[in-house]
């Protein structure tokens, strides 16, 4: 009669029983999936870290995955490994959980599974179970993948993400040094501003594009885009010719340009230069515009402060994709190879002049809108041979695009760099009250 009514019970607790062993199996695949899609996302982004660490700067098809937000080399391992580690919680509670003895068990559990015997040992399924027969749970027996132990798993997402990282971290443009830097209470020889002018402010008021400039009171200005446009197609740039507004605006300073590039200084000028691409247009006054646009993209001007000589660069490097029609076009991978091309040039020969002048001890400051952000190859010799005026600011994330849509403020563009002789004793963007899209840099200089 024990024994009956045991198996009654049994039979009558099955149905649940099943369903239960039902909802455990599937939780159970589901606390698997997590830390699988976890080291595939993981191995994916350090494949993804290293191609980019190895190709950005050589192969035009990078010049899309470079778009990437630099700050995400440094966010998205910090997420895997949260992830990782909320998994790891997540486990530690099912466990104790499952270690809690039930509240309330079926009376004659035990009967059932010895037939009312203590003596009799495991029943015929608890033996199978054991065995990993066909009574016992789904795969028992078999022999586990490594990936499968959960702790392995998720120490494997951590480390993929601390190897990333490291890969990246030049990259990402976060400057700890913003941390500790302390700015110098002296003030410097003189104040450099650069300011990718848009267009050179046709869409905005006149009048507060030239009280803005003015503003600055810096001695000396590094503008690009001396120009007007339509759109932003080559062809339908225009030269603009407003010498008059400037010397009426910034009496007593000498002023040279040449294409989209303009510099005004209110120390002596004793030299200029073309450099690079720009030597094809040198000593031809009366070459046409848009050949002189095209080919000069950094212009040197060298002056004199309080009896040192200074050489200033003043750099436009052509953005990496034009942003007309053609992106929806198969032309598109014509126009990547292009501005390939394009913006290798204009590096090499910046490259190649500033390597004569640290030979020769110089001193120089190079700095203008580089439409390269620190994920971007192409800086990597001019970050690695000159000092970034960035060490001497306090942004912990110095970003100069977009101003006219802050939400998009996640990109350094633009850039300024120092050797031999030179100082930067402060460094900071300025917003430019969305005259342009882009920050001004302001450089207090000492040499």
């Amino acid at each position: 009669m024990r024994a009956t009514a045991a198996t009654r019970t049994g039979t009558a607790a099955g149905p649940a029983g099943r369903g239960t062993k039902r909802k455990t199996g599937a939780d159970r695949v589901r606390r698997r999936r997590r830390p699988r899609l976890l080291i595939a996302l993981a191995v994916l982004w350090t494949c993804f870290t290293l191609v980019q660490r190895l190709l950005s700067g050589r192969w035009w098809v990078m010049l899309v995955p470079d778009l990437i937000p630099p700050v995400a080399f440094l966010l998205v391992p910090v997420l895997l490994m949260l992830g990782a580690g909320v998994s790891g919680l997540r486990r530690r509670g099912g466990r104790a959980e499952r270690s809690t003895p039930a509240a309330a068990e079926e009376p004659g559990a035990h009967a059932t599974a010895g037939c009312g015997d203590p003596a009799a040992g495991p029943g015929p399924e608890r033996a199978a179970a054991s065995a990993g027969g066909p009574g016992g749970p789904r795969g028992a027996g078999r022999p586990v993948p490594w990936f499968a132990s959960r702790r392995t798993a998720l120490l494997l997402v951590c480390a993929l993400a601390l190897v990333s990282a490291c890969v990246s971290w030049s990259r990402n443009g976060v400057r700890l040094a913003a941390l500790t830097h302390h700015v110098s209470s002296t003030a410097g020889d003189l104040r450099i501003v650069s300011w990718n002018t848009t267009w050179w402010g046709q869409d905005v008021d006149k009048d507060s594009f030239w009280r803005t400039l003015r503003a600055q009171r810096a001695d000396v200005y590094l503008l690009q885009e001396y120009l007007h446009g339509i759109d932003y197609r080559q062809e339908n740039l225009r030269p603009v010719d407003d010498l008059a507004r400037i010397h009426r605006e910034f009496p007593g300073y000498h002023v040279v340009t040449r294409g989209e590039l303009i510099t005004l200084s209110r120390y002596p000028v004793i030299g200029s230069k073309l450099v690079g691409t720009g030597q094809s247009v040198a000593g031809r006054p009366d070459a046409p515009w848009l050949e002189v646009y095209r080919a000069v993209k950094t212009l040197r001007v060298d002056i004199r402060v309080h009896g040192r000589p200074l050489s200033l660069y003043n750099v436009h490097i052509p953005v990496q994709i034009d942003p007309g029609p053609q992106l929806l076009s198969p032309s598109v991978f014509g126009m990547l190879r292009d501005r390939q091309r394009t913006r290798t040039a204009q590096f090499r020969g910046l490259n190649a002049e500033l390597r004569e002048q640290r030979a020769k001890g110089a001193a120089a400051l190079v700095a203008g809108d580089f439409n390269s952000s620190p994920a971007m190859g192409e800086l990597q010799e001019l970050r690695s041979t000159m000092r970034d005026a960035a060490d001497s600011g306090t942004d912990l994330y110095p970003h100069s695009w977009n101003e006219l849509v802050p939400v998009l403020g996640l990109w350094r563009l633009d850039w300024a760099f120092s050797t031999g002789p030179v100082t930067v004793d402060r460094y900071r963007f300025d917003d430019m009250h969305h005259l342009s899209d882009h920050r001004a840099q302001v450089l207090e200089v000492s040499l």
